[in-house]
This record gives structure tokens, C-alpha cells and sequence, in this order.
């Protein structure tokens, strides 16, 4: 399909908007968002994993500043700040899978690989050391939700015509080794439960907790689709604008039909996982919005992208 780059928004709401996962490097996003902004371009539909639901959800509420305010915020936040009881109970069934993995049994090669196998399932199990940690994590992510509800109205969010989708994953399994994604529309969920699905989206394994929501528990949104662009997929909007944390993304022409790809990347690695994903640093945080604007204002004008006439 031909696209005309002069008139990729000759309807600005025909624009959805795609947010990557990527931890304190979701800075990036909101430099990307100020040059969207200034551009006078209106988002039609968001969808975002991980740090890019949060950013959705800003993006959805419409005010710059208070998104950059809270970004500053984090800078000042210990995010990384386990839990001592968490820690302590991790301790303590990590202390009982080692006593069972050391058990002595009798030198029959069939009965050490059952107490192997034993030892394996337990670990694993809601009782073992990683099975509590991958339920548990070592951090509430719960903790977070004061500091975040100071910047982020969800009331207001869920009243915005704009869609917001976010994507969280269900917990790794056999069939599924990094976990199944799900894509929850926020506008359809209650104040309470878009905040658990904001929450689950962003709860990295084994570090954040896990969240509960309707018998099934979710984590990180980013394990199951680090780049969601399925959910917009079948939207009506014709134009996606991409925001990728990572320099080396590539997004195939004929993926997505119908729609112009439009993507907006880092001209050099902002790092790696996990020094970048952490590095909730006041420098960190000012370079890399200032990076996503510089980035995304050539992109977008290289690509033509303007509000309608």
C-alpha cells in the first residue's frame, strides 16, 4: 500500500500512538510526546507496555508538565528498595529448598533424581523460595501508587475519549516460557482495577510484585510484548507513530497493513538492561527527554507528520 507522506494527518486523530517498555529509559517517551505536542498533533489511540503504560496514561491526561514533574519525581525516589520482610521470607525458603536439595538419600540413581525432581517442583511451587519470589517479588509495587495518583488524575484518564491499551503478562509457564500477553482497554475497567492493570503491567518479575486481577495473576507487560502494536492494529487509526527505547528496532514494512509505521527510535543505545532500566538518575532522566525530543522532531518532520488543515 502507497502512503502520501504529505497528508499523513489530514485527520490528526487518525494517529495512534506506541509506547515500548524500557524502565527509566521511558524518559525518552516523554521528550517524544513534548515534539508531538508542539507539532499540534492529537493522539486518536494509545497503547503502551510497562513504563509505556504509564506514559499512555499521561499522554491520555494531557498535561506535559505534570508528566515531567513526575519523571522528576522518580529521580528523587529509591525505586530500587526491597522490602525487608519480603527479603527475610525469600531467605527463609531459599534456606529450606537448599535443606531439601542437600537431603541425604540412599546412593540409588533413581532416588536422587526423585529428590532433584522434588526439589525442582518445590522451589517452583507457591511454597518454594522462587515460586513465592515470582508471586511476591521483593518490592510492592502497590508502594509506588501514592507517588504516582500526585501526577497521574485516573478518573480523569478513564472519562478521555482517547483509548488507552495496556499490556500485561500473564506469569511464565511451560507452554509459555516469558509468560502470555493480554491487552486490557483501560476506559473499560474501573478506577481500581486500570490502576492494578497499570501496576501489573509495570511489575517486573521476581523484583515487583505480582498483581492479582480476576483469578489470574500479571506481571510485566513488556515479557509478552515489548513493542505493542497488536492492540492498534485493528483500530481505525491509519497512522502509528512508534516510540522505541531501544536504537535497534526494526518493525518490518508489511507487518501491519493498512497502517503507515512511523517510527521515532534513539539515534545512539540509551544502554542496556539492567544498569539503563534502573537508572532513575536526574541527569539520566533530562538527557534522554531531551534526546526524545531532538529525535522525534527530525523524525516528524522528515516524515511530514502534521495536523490536518
Amino acid at each position: 500500500m502507497k502512503h502520501d507522506k504529505d497528508s499523513i494527518a489530514s485527520r490528526s486523530s487518525s494517529i495512534g500512538l506506541v509506547l515500548s517498555a524500557g524502565g527509566a529509559r521511558g524518559a525518552y517517551q516523554i521528550g517524544c510526546w513534548r515534539a508531538l505536542q508542539e507539532r499540534g498533533l492529537r493522539i486518536g489511540a494509545i497503547s503502551g507496555s510497562s513504563i509505556g503504560a504509564l506514559n499512555g496514561a499521561l499522554v491520555c491526561q494531557g498535561d506535559w508538565s505534570r508528566a515531567s514533574d513526575l519523571w522528576l519525581e522518580l529521580t528523587r525516589t529509591r525505586i530500587i528498595s526491597p522490602d525487608m520482610d519480603r527479603l527475610k521470607a525469600f531467605a527463609a525458603a531459599a534456606a529450606w529448598d537448599l535443606a531439601l536439595f542437600l537431603m541425604p538419600v540412599p546412593n540409588i540413581k533413581g532416588v536422587k533424581l526423585l529428590k532433584y525432581a522434588v526439589s525442582a517442583l518445590w522451589s517452583t511451587s507457591r511454597w518454594g523460595s522462587l515460586g513465592s519470589l515470582r508471586r511476591d517479588g521483593l518490592i510492592d509495587i502497590g508502594s509506588f501508587k501514592p507517588l504516582l495518583m500526585r501526577y497521574l488524575d485516573l478518573r480523569a484518564v478513564l472519562k478521555q475519549p482517547v483509548p488507552l491499551f495496556v499490556t500485561a503478562s500473564s506469569p511464565p509457564k511451560a507452554s509459555a516460557p516469558l509468560g502470555s500477553a493480554h491487552c486490557f482497554k483501560l476506559q473499560n475497567l474501573s478506577e481500581e482495577d486500570a490502576w492494578k492493570t497499570l501496576a501489573a503491567s509495570m511489575a517486573l518479575p521476581f523484583l515487583f510484585s505480582s498483581i492479582e486481577m480476576q483469578g489470574d495473576r500479571y506481571v510485566d507487560g513488556g515479557l509478552g510484548q515489548w513493542l505493542p502494536l497488536a492492540p492498534l492494529r485493528e483500530s481505525s487509526t491509519t497512522h502509528l507513530v512508534v516510540v522505541s527505547t531501544k536504537a535497534d528496532t526494526r518493525i518490518s514494512p508489511g507487518a501491519h497493513p493498512g497502517k503507515r509505521i512511523v517510527l521515532i527510535k534513539p539515534k545512539r543505545p540509551l544502554g542496556r538492561f539492567p544498569a539503563a532500566t534502573f537508572r532513575f538518575t536526574r541527569s539520566a532522566v533530562m538527557e534522554w527527554m531531551e534526546r526524545g525530543y531532538e529525535d522525534a522532531s527530525i523524525v516528524l518532520e522528515r516524515e511530514r507528520v502534521h495536523p490536518g488543515a
